[in-house]
């Protein structure tokens, strides 16, 4: 079915990405749970860049401790700098291989009612 209106259209691209942004994050909690096995060999994870794009595996480097302060709120998410959406999220932090990014409006709903540890 096809939108009636540009807002419904909208509305639907922020829900494909907030389905495809969970789906990473589902992976992500999985890898830190292994990553968490081996911490006493190494800080430093590898996580999957959290974007919107399905087809996106770009890996990103930072350390358990960090992901834990990105996850405490489930309206952020890491995503390479060049994955930013701007019309759903905006840039909370700057680091050299990701950026934070918050996700607001509509997007920022779906985050949160599609948020793994919530429930």
């Amino acid at each position: 079915m096809e939108p009636s209106s540009p807002d419904e259209a909208r509305d639907d691209r922020a829900d494909r990405a907030a389905q495809n942004e969970a789906v990473f994050r589902r992976v992500n909690e999985r890898l830190e749970d292994v990553n968490e096995a081996f911490q006493v060999a190494t800080d430093t994870a590898e996580f999957i860049c959290e974007c919107a794009k399905i087809e996106c595996a770009e890996r990103v480097e930072m350390t358990l401790s960090k992901y834990e302060a990105v996850r405490r709120v489930p309206t952020h998410f890491f995503v390479k700098p060049d994955h930013v959406l701007p019309e759903e999220e905006r840039i909370v932090e700057r680091q050299t291989q990701y950026v934070v990014v918050e996700k607001f409006g509509r997007a920022g709903e779906r985050a949160r009612q599609l948020d793994p540890r919530d429930g």
